[in-house]
């Protein structure tokens, strides 16, 4: 009967070839070698008797494709035609899943033919193998011979369907095959009806033969296009036979050698799992070196669970990834949804307990151990050893599916694999981390830079404006000063009080220059913090007035009567807009100082302020003067058609106090012609930041 190995998946079926002694049973599975492994990769394996008469052939096994979820494979065998060795016919026929008669159709062999077929009958039955059930097809061979019959009286012989018989020529290999790919699909179709009804439903019978036909459709195509099968010349004797000349000793031998033909099988089946799982590493490591320009993560999990699927014949593959309240998440899958096990509390628990093992475990019945129904029999998992907790899980579907030891050894080899892939995952991730921190520091150090160069470039703009006003402002007064006290030196009595007077106004400009530039250096320097005080506004502007020396005329138009302000700083910042007015206004115009009640909006609230405005008359400010007279050492006019005298601080310094206060310091166009200085501060001096909403 067939054998099913659930470590190798694979079902090992038997085919005899029986008939009369000399009848073309060796012939034919030696042609039918020569036509299916032409390169002689597999031997065959004989075992003879003292008179040359061949006992049996265990041939190379064929893949016919899967039937429950198992690659099914055949294992060959004849049996000796002589009388005597009826013993080891019955020994070889046992378990048999289908029989090939090999008839002589020479007309003077009837007799043996109907006897050994009689035996053939005989022998099924001390095997309980059912004739009525086992499949038995005749071949009639030899039909090249001039007194052959033809198949149908062969098989009238024999008390046989004659349409049901195949021509064959083995020694030339014509028919050969034909007769062998027939048996394999009756020999398949008896094991689908061997199995109960929920698997028959579950196989597609038809498909199933169509695969038998895909399997041995290279070597009919080749004999088809080489014309005469008998281009394959005679099949040549099977090498290394062993000699027995004792009946005892022979019957041993033929157990030993079915043994050693079942043990040949199961190793072909293992040697051809290992070839599939050595074949899909190396798939893997490939993955595994084309992640160095990519290291894509996902790619990488997809080819494993892929590589698992195919091995191990699984349904379907995950790698789950632990959360942090403890639970599962699958993170890639493939093949069918694990819906059935992660939305279930049954499933989640045996999820959870093959998460905690600390090797591969396996579950052979997931519908038992969850007490639901899933569509997978067993479930096999390996952690995934790396930074984070993983498990790589197989599913073998239902009903039949199942994994051993050598799963869950070759699963743990691909777990290994995907660790070391996520290893390099996670390392490029950090590398890439660091590079882009690194680059991001490089660029804040640059900006840094960037704006320290243009600071200081800034700042020797400002110092060559500086030393050009130095030269021009303060060397005039000093040179007023030099003169007049060389004139008195030398001239005495002569316009005493006018240089004198000279060299008091001069020192007095010297003296403003100077105050300007200390005042404007502590305020930048934060070294003259302010001290505000309650202050009448008609005192503020009074004392503006004073120091400027401009008879300004004054509104004040509902503006609060007490500000909280420093006030001689304050009214230090409107003298300088009083004194720019004035220089700039055409003579006798109107210079109007006002006050108004406003607001200053900044941080999404706002505070009431007051508006101190120095409006003119004067030509107004250029467009693309409006922000650098702001600038200390900057003046509007120019210096060869005539400047005002000054540093160009006066503006400078009173947007400096503006800020200090939390205010601002704007210029508007005045209709009608002129400038407006809007200076806006708090009603109590407190730092913040903003821009004035409304005056």
């Amino acid at each position: 009967m067939a054998q099913w190995s659930h470590a190798e998946k694979v079902l090992v079926a038997k085919l005899v070839y029986y008939g009369p002694a000399l009848g073309g049973k060796t012939t034919n599975l030696q042609a039918l070698h020569r036509i299916t492994d032409p390169r002689g990769t597999h031997k065959l394996v004989s075992l003879k008797t003292a008179d040359d008469r061949t006992l049996f052939f265990d041939l190379l096994p064929f893949d016919l494709g899967r039937i429950f979820g198992y690659t099914v494979t055949l294992k060959l065998f004849t049996v000796p035609g002589q009388v005597r060795y009826d013993a080891t016919r019955r020994l070889v026929l046992a378990g048999a899943d289908a029989v090939i008669f090999v008839a002589d159709s020479s007309r003077g062999r009837r007799d043996e033919c109907r006897s050994s077929f009689e035996n053939l009958r005989y022998n099924m039955r001390a095997n309980r193998l059912d004739p009525a059930t086992v499949p038995v097809l005749l071949q009639c061979n030899k039909q090249d011979l001039p007194d052959a019959a033809h198949p149908e009286e062969v098989a009238a012989w024999l008390g046989m369907p004659g349409q049901e018989a195949f021509s064959a020529v083995a020694v030339h290999g014509r028919g050969v095959l034909e007769t062998f790919v027939a048996a394999s699909r009756r020999m398949l179709e008896r094991l689908v009806l061997l199995a109960d009804a929920k698997k028959r439903r579950e196989i597609d019978l038809q498909e199933l033969q169509r695969g038998v036909d895909r399997a041995f459709a290279p070597h009919l195509a080749r004999l088809a296009a080489e014309g005469m099968a008998e281009a394959h010349g005679a099949p040549s004797e099977a090498a290394d036979a062993i000699v027995l000349d004792r009946e005892g000793a022979l019957e041993q031998s033929v157990q030993a050698s079915l043994h050693l033909g079942d043990r040949l099988a199961e190793e072909q089946g293992r040697a051809a799992r290992l070839a599939r799982e050595v074949e899909a590493l190396r798939e893997l490591g490939q993955r595994l070196r084309r992640l160095d320009p990519t290291f894509d993560r996902d790619a990488l999990l997809r080819g494993g669970l892929e590589v698992v699927a195919r091995v191990l014949q699984a349904s379907a593959a995950a790698v789950l990834v632990r959360q942090p309240d403890g639970g599962l998440r699958v993170e890639t899958g493939w093949g069918r949804d694990l819906i059935s096990l992660t939305d279930s509390e049954p499933g989640r628990e045996v999820l959870a307990r093959m998460a905690e093992a600390a090797t591969p475990c396996l579950v052979d019945d997931l519908a038992a151990e969850c007490a639901v129904e899933v569509p997978f029999r067993a479930a096999a998992s390996s952690p995934v050893d790396g930074a984070e907790e993983r498990l790589l899980l197989a599913l073998a579907p239902a009903p039949d599916g199942a994994f051993d030891e050598e799963d869950l050894r070759f699963l743990g080899t691909v777990a290994a694999h995907l660790s070391a892939g996520l290893d390099k995952v996670r390392l490029y991730a950090e590398l890439a981390s660091q590079r882009d921190t690194l680059e991001e520091r490089v660029r804040a150090r640059t900006d840094a830079l960037r704006r320290a160069h243009e600071e200081a470039r800034a700042l020797g703009r400002v110092k060559d404006r500086f030393l050009s006003s130095l030269s021009h402002e303060m060397r005039s007064p000093l040179t007023g000063i030099v003169g007049a006290a060389t004139c008195l030196r030398d001239y005495r009595g002569a316009n005493a009080e006018e240089m004198l007077g000279a060299i008091l106004r001069c020192a007095d400009a010297l003296t403003g220059h100077l105050d300007a530039l200390f005042r404007v250096a502590r305020l930048e320097s934060e070294g003259a913090p302010l001290e505000p005080r309650v202050t009448p506004a008609a005192e503020v502007l009074d004392q503006a007035r004073q120091l400027a020396g401009v008879a300004a005329a004054t509104e004040i138009l509902g503006a609060p009567d007490t500000l909280e302000v420093d006030g001689p700083r304050l009214a230090r910042a409107l003298a300088n807009l009083l004194d720019n007015a004035s220089k700039f206004s055409p003579a006798g115009s109107e210079i109007l100082l006002r006050a108004v009640p406003a607001l200053l909006a900044g941080n999404g609230a706002s505070v009431e302020a007051v508006a101190l405005s120095v409006l003119d008359r004067g030509p107004g400010v250029a467009a693309q003067d409006r922000e650098r007279i702001f600038a200390p050492f900057e003046q509007a006019g120019d210096v060869v058609t005539g400047k005002p005298a000054g540093l160009g601080m006066g503006l400078h310094e009173a947007r400096a106090v503006a800020r200090a206060h939390g205010g601002t310091l704007e210029l508007h166009d005045r209709p009608g012609g002129g400038s407006e200085f809007r200076l806006t501060v708090p009603l109590r001096a407190v730092p913040v930041p903003g821009e004035a909403l409304r005056v």
